[in-house]
């Protein structure tokens, strides 16, 4: 009976490593393959003429989500935001197998009960901290090109162009991430959304403050009138001095960010270190009472100090 539960759990372990090279590959892919899917069949459909065709693919693209769409509703924007080809759900599955594959390596190792946990949460939130790391480089690529996109649309109606069309010149010129989008957003106009209910959706995707501003900007010289390109003007500059002023803010902080780093990071390698070379270093004197207030107490202050140490080196420009 022994080497039957064996074999089954070599048998879980190795359908468990298959799953996870699954999710490491659909994680590490670009989703790039189903939007060229998509975009051949809207394509066909403009030939054909079949608005309501469209349109159901537009829906259908909607309505895709799952439970952890409610639940983590920005798990969705995240992944959109890293270019990541995988569903929430399937996100939620890679991370949780990686877990498990920690827990099993942890009692394989046979390793203290902190050092398990420690791998247990670095398993779990590690995919998630990719996958923000990913999302975070993108996005301030983003963020880089959007002036350029602006005085690209400026340029556009200085030349006599309508707005849809300058906007287009964007998703035809400019590089992935800024032109992509905006050749999303030229596609939902195309089939039927409003430009504002498109913009929003793609400020959805990619949160940015100065790309709000671009969106009302859009919306009042829609509601108001006005002369758009100065709007425009105004606007790009603006957020290029609020960009060169961030860049300032940055480089003073630096030396700040650094030691918040290193004093953050100390505690947590130090503890990790002796849980690694004494598993039963801290389980030992775990229920001492006065093990716990020596415990407690150094942890609540670390907590403070990084917080304080957050707000000092944090500014909202």
């Amino acid at each position: 009976m022994g080497q039957y539960v064996e074999f089954i759990v070599y048998g879980l372990i190795i359908v468990t490593v298959l799953m996870l090279f699954q999710g490491a590959y659909m994680l590490l892919s670009s989703g790039a393959q189903n939007e060229r899917i998509a975009n051949k069949r809207l394509k066909q459909i403009k030939k054909t003429g079949d608005t309501a065709a469209a349109f159901e693919i537009l829906k259908k693209s909607k309505r895709q989500g799952s439970l952890f769409d409610s639940i983590f509703p920005n798990i969705r924007s995240l992944l959109w935001s890293a270019n990541v080809g995988i569903s929430p759900t399937m996100f939620f599955a890679f991370s949780v197998g990686l877990a498990f594959l920690a827990i099993f390596i942890g009692f394989n190792l046979n390793m203290g009960i902190v050092a398990r946990l420690l791998l247990f949460a670095f398993a779990l939130l590690g995919p998630f901290l990719f996958l923000r790391v990913k999302a975070s480089r993108r996005q301030k690529k983003f963020a880089d090109q959007l002036v350029g996109a602006i005085d690209l649309i400026s340029r556009g109606l200085q030349a006599g162009h309508p707005a849809a069309v300058a906007m287009e010149m964007v998703s035809n010129e400019m590089p992935d991430p800024i032109g992509s989008e905006f050749g999303l957003v030229i596609d939902e106009i195309n089939y039927g959304l409003d430009r504002d209910t498109a913009m929003k959706n793609m400020a959805d995707r990619f949160p940015n403050d100065d790309l709000r501003f671009f969106i009302s900007a859009l919306s009042i010289q829609k509601e108001t009138g006005g002369n758009l390109v100065e709007v425009l003007e105004n606007l790009s500059n603006i957020i290029r001095l609020r960009r060169e002023m961030k860049k300032k803010v940055w480089a003073l902080s630096a030396e700040g960010r650094a030691s918040a780093f290193i004093v953050g990071a100390m505690p947590l390698v130090m503890f990790l270190i002796i849980s690694l070379m004494n598993p039963t270093y801290y389980v030992t004197y775990a229920d001492d009472i006065i093990f716990k207030i020596g415990m407690t107490i150094p942890a609540v202050l670390y907590v403070l100090g990084m917080y304080w140490i957050y707000k000092l080196i944090n500014f909202k420009i």
